[in-house]
């Protein structure tokens, strides 16, 4: 009996303690630039990104978003003014997350998140300026106006956030998000029109979609207004259920001289309408 279990352990252990042939071959995480591909797992994202050209995948001419761009938020640090001076200070107090780095010497744990976070599209349109900045001079180290505020050396873009492992004067990394034109380099644009960008003049006073922007915010399914962002600005599809007032109720009095007050203005009724619109992606709803 003995020599039968060492011989069933000789056997089965070799099977157990290796499981897959490259399983300790390590991606490396600690030389400026993290070379694990978040596209090995979500192949499906990636294929959506590389599809088109268009906003987020490569529309400014240097390719598309890292993953990190959107899924790691991230200080702003101009000349050492005021972190995130030019977003929506509240979604940055609510946002700005430690993840866990092997960058460098030592090592960050993550504490709200590890690898990455579902950030909101306003954390990086919610600023305060539009158009373009003008470049200090036509040789300008074009990143090395940000970076080490949180622990980063000068040439991690926005604070040790974006692990490219690129130099300070490669501008292709910033102008995925800042693209050149001239000698311009263009802010992110704001979502501006509903009051929630860091632009004074933004009120919102006449937006027809600030509702749907708010109650998206109300709502916990998705960060922040993502709900409103994904669902207009996406070829996810929408299905609405629209309940709508069917009748015009008001009072109208004439007085003795002929002069009309028209008073009592209500909406009653109701009809509910379905709307389907296809997942132009997907090809389905």
């Amino acid at each position: 009996m003995f020599t039968a279990i060492i011989a069933l352990g000789i056997f089965a252990l070799p099977q157990t303690a290796a499981l897959f042939s490259g399983q300790h071959s390590w991606y490396n995480l600690g030389t400026g630039g993290n070379d694990l591909p978040c596209e090995k797992c979500h192949g499906d994202i990636a294929a959506e990104m590389n599809s088109l050209v268009s906003a987020h995948s490569g529309e400014t001419g240097y390719g598309r978003f890292e993953c990190d761009y959107c899924h790691r938020t991230f200080d702003l640090n101009d000349y050492g003014a005021a972190p995130s001076q030019n977003i929506n200070q509240s979604i940055f107090s609510r946002y700005y997350y430690t993840y866990a780095s092997g960058d460098g010497t030592g090592s960050t744990p993550g504490k709200e998140a590890h690898a990455a976070s579902t950030v909101p599209c306003m954390y990086c349109h919610s600023g305060e300026d539009v158009g373009g900045y003008h470049m200090h001079d036509s040789n300008t180290l074009y990143c090395s106006c940000h970076g080490p505020s949180d622990g980063g050396s000068d040439y991690y873009y926005h604070g040790d956030r974006f692990y490219t492992g690129k130099s300070n004067d490669d501008q292709g990394e910033c102008m995925k998000c800042h693209q050149l034109i001239g000698n311009y380099v263009l802010y992110v644009p704001p979502a501006g029109g509903f009051n929630l960008t860091a632009n004074a003049t933004d009120t919102g006073s006449r937006a027809a979609h600030k509702k749907f922007v708010l109650d998206a915010i109300a709502d916990s399914r998705m960060e922040d207004a993502n709900e409103a962002c994904i669902g207009c600005h996406t070829e996810v599809g929408v299905n609405i259920s629209w309940t709508k007032n069917t009748v015009l109720d008001f009072t109208a009095s004439e007085n003795e001289t002929g002069s009309w007050t028209i008073t009592d203005f209500q909406a009653t009724g109701d009809n509910t309408t379905e709307s389907s619109y296809m997942n132009n992606w997907t090809k389905s709803y």
